[in-house]
């Protein structure tokens, strides 16, 4: 079964989404939520939302998908339980230790690993596997090649429609540098949906470089179905109810081999309720011509007409069309693929004529401007009314002096009730099949749609009227109960921490994360490990410059892995592991990568260890060394008291992974620099370095260089910093000789 997934982020959308045929549905509640910012759900009416949605057959699925702070880990256990116990299906989880040590605790419990966790390859689906996730969400930047693999291993879930983020899954940290708000705790204020420029050629104009099109993979997904995809996932619990509603008929009526008409009027109505740059495949079938939307911030909506006859000083201006508007449809006017020329509602008392419609002048407007409409009243009144009905068969079997029976029967069996008093003897007329049927055929609240196969009552039969309503209440209430798959609830367990250790480690270490350790800097430095990021990752000879400059500086040499590793990725990587001393690496993967190959592990900022809990199992479960969240204040990090641990506090901050190419990947005319730097409309400049392995891969840098005083082992990440601010670390002066730089999350944290 190919199981369509849909998001919720209040009632009206879940209800859509249930109304329209969804085979799930996923929800956040008030704490634990990557989208903080929906209405969401609370645990107090979960337990309504979780039995409508059993009774038609779907299941739903609680997100608890941000990283969670030491100080919250007793709300989170707690709120995961009390989910479970409301009738979740699956708790969605970010952190991959708490969903381990949440599993060890409630085996009964299934779980999804969160796309926040970032599995994009064999190694992380080993992991949760092992770890007792039953499904993972994969990374949007998967390939297909890697996805058929992870799906022959562990059950799978792909997004096919919706936002991209444009960094990789769980590794965005531009938000929290930028004001505090982290992705990683639900609060994204999306800064890439912002405009930068590039200082490369063609690139220097301000527009939205990092954004990103909508997702709408369309017919792909049986492409993905035959890969052995099992859940397709629509993104949107920031989304209309419409939105959800359009969504999961066009993905439903697609599995279900609908016409191409069929499937042109659903993409019709998809494109209505949200469509931001008129849509890509996603990277899975690898990158597109559509897939930045550098133009088209918003929505746009669909074409509907273009503007004629634009007069300056005229009071409104006629769109040629064959739509037909309805008072409070929105619409957008875009000229030369630019959202800029503006827009309105238009209003059942502008002026009409045949062919067309008119909305108020603007002095932007010109002749040829197309039209596109962005709210369309009339389709979402039409989702709105849609209503899943259960069918079932009722027969009723009644005799004087016997407890009157009912058998439904449906997809889910046959049922038999019995009512609590008996049918009288008739004194002057019978109860017929006609009372019987106009009784049962009022369903009131509930969503069942009722036939009737039989009926027998002896001719002496009577029932009281109020008799028969009560127990037709009483028949539809049970089963809807019976229906709605109602469970035991789990008492509270000891969350078992007894194997939790930590291994012993020098304290006062110095790590530096670079792209080379040329001795003209580090010359007469003393480094405990070098960790080295090429530029390219199938060059030996530039490995080899770094293994031989490193010896004069350097304790141990550590490879970097980036937490997005394709299995291409991962087969030039192995070439080298021999040679280096460890891997310091961004993703969970690695441990299970690690522990295959037989490698020392240094678990990254990547791994984003929020919690003692986390820190503690990441060392458990194979890591030598463990560096905290970049995203933690000194505070939190001092709470935590992992002995040992490193944190960041020095160099530029990675506050992006791109998995894709911000130039196209127009690969003929590229200059192909290692270094480029993206400027936002306030001036700031945020390094873009290049990297090449199975392809081209970008990293964003935070505009300013991070210092702290803090004491123990330390990291510093110099990839981004010139000669000059490198030696103005190594020299211990980084506050005298640098003219601007951050405390960072350590100094302010993050909400």
């Amino acid at each position: 079964m190919c199981e369509v997934l849909a998001p919720a982020g209040d009632e009206a959308a879940f209800y859509a989404a249930l109304h329209s045929g969804a085979d799930a549905i996923y929800l956040g509640l008030k704490d634990f939520s990557a989208r903080r910012a929906a209405a969401n759900f609370n645990l107090e009416n979960l337990s309504d939302y979780t039995a409508a949605a059993h009774v038609c057959g779907a299941k739903v699925y609680v997100a608890l998908n941000t990283l969670v702070k030491d100080a919250e880990l007793d709300a989170f256990f707690s709120c995961a339980l009390s989910a479970w116990n409301a009738g979740a299906d699956a708790l969605i989880i970010q952190d991959i230790f708490l969903g381990k040590i949440l599993k060890e605790t409630y085996p009964e419990m299934q779980l999804h690993l969160s796309t926040q966790a970032g599995v994009c390859n064999i190694y992380g689906a080993r992991l949760a596997k092992r770890f007792g996730f039953s499904r993972v969400i994969l990374a949007r930047e998967t390939p297909l090649a890697d996805i058929a693999e992870i799906a022959s291993e562990i059950e799978t879930e792909v997004f096919v429609q919706g936002a991209l983020c444009t960094c990789f899954s769980g590794q965005c940290y531009l938000s929290s540098l930028a004001g505090g708000n982290s992705g990683n705790r639900g609060l994204c204020k999306q800064p890439c949906r912002k405009k930068y420029s590039i200082d490369r050629k063609g690139f220097e104009k301000l527009s939205y470089k990092i954004s990103l099109s909508d997702l709408c993979v369309g017919e792909e997904a049986l492409r993905l179905a035959k890969a052995g995809v099992s859940s397709f996932k629509i993104e949107g619990r920031m989304r209309s109810a419409a939105y959800v509603g359009a969504a999961v008929r066009y993905y439903k009526d697609i599995f279900a081999g609908a016409s191409e008409q069929e499937l042109r009027g659903d993409l019709s109505d998809l494109k209505r309720t949200f469509n931001r740059g008129n849509y890509t495949r996603g990277l899975a079938f690898g990158q597109d011509k559509s897939f930045l939307s550098s133009d088209i911030q918003g929505h746009i909506g669909e074409r509907v007409g273009v503007l004629c006859g634009c007069k300056k000083g005229a009071g409104y201006v006629f769109v040629r069309s064959s739509f037909l508007p309805r008072d409070g449809d929105g619409f957008k006017v875009i000229r030369g693929g630019k959202e800029e020329t503006g827009g309105g509602v238009w209003r059942s008392f502008y002026p009409t004529k045949q062919g067309g419609f008119y909305l108020p002048m603007s002095a932007k407007y010109r002749d040829g401007d197309e039209v596109f409409v962005t709210s369309d009243t009339a389709l979402a009144e039409r989702i709105a009314r849609r209503k899943a009905r259960i069918p079932v068969t009722i027969k009723g079997e009644f005799c004087a002096g016997k407890e009157p029976k009912i058998t439904v029967r449906g997809a889910f069996g046959e049922r038999t009730y019995t009512a609590e008093f008996v049918a009288e003897e008739a004194k002057s007329r019978a109860f017929s099949r006609e009372e019987f049927e106009n009784c049962f055929a009022k369903t009131d609240e509930y969503p069942f749609a009722v036939s009737f196969e039989g009926f027998s009552a002896g001719k002496d039969c009577f029932i009281v009227r109020s008799a028969l309503n009560a127990f037709r209440r009483d028949v539809y209430a049970r089963l809807y109960h019976e229906l709605s798959a109602p469970r035991l609830s789990l008492c509270p367990r000891k969350i078992q921490t007894e194997k939790i250790f930590e291994k012993e480690d020098a304290d006062g270490q110095c790590v530096v994360i670079d792209r080379g350790f040329s001795q003209k800097i580090y010359g007469g430095k003393h480094i405990d490990i070098a960790v080295f990021e090429p530029h390219d990752y199938k060059d030996e000879t530039e490995i080899a410059a770094f293994l031989r400059d490193a010896q004069k500086c350097a304790h141990k040499k550590y490879l970097y892995l980036p937490a997005f590793c394709t299995g291409e990725d991962l087969a030039s990587i192995k070439k080298h592991l021999s040679q280096f001393d460890g891997v310091y690496a961004e993703g969970v993967f690695a441990l299970e990568f690690c522990r295959e190959q037989g490698v020392p592990l240094f678990a990254g900022t990547g791994f984003n260890l929020f919690n003692r809990m986390s820190a503690f199992a990441a060392l458990n479960e194979g890591a030598d060394r463990v560096a905290l969240s970049k995203e933690l204040s000194a505070s939190e990090i001092t709470a935590i008291r992992v002995r040992g641990a490193f944190v960041v506090v020095g160099g530029r901050v990675q506050a992006m992974e791109l998995g894709y190419c911000p130039f196209s990947r127009d690969c003929a005319h590229c200059d192909k620099r290692a270094e480029y730097v993206l400027t936002d409309e306030g001036g700031r400049e945020f390094p873009l370095l290049r990297y090449e392995n199975s392809q081209c891969r970008f990293q964003v840098f935070n505009y300013a260089p991070l210092i702290s005083e803090r004491k123990g082992n330390l990291l510093f990440d110099f990839r981004a910093l010139d000669a000059e601010e490198k030696r103005a670390y190594l020299s211990g002066e980084a506050k005298k000789m640098l003219k601007t730089f951050t405390g960072g999350a350590l100094k302010n944290g993050t909400i």
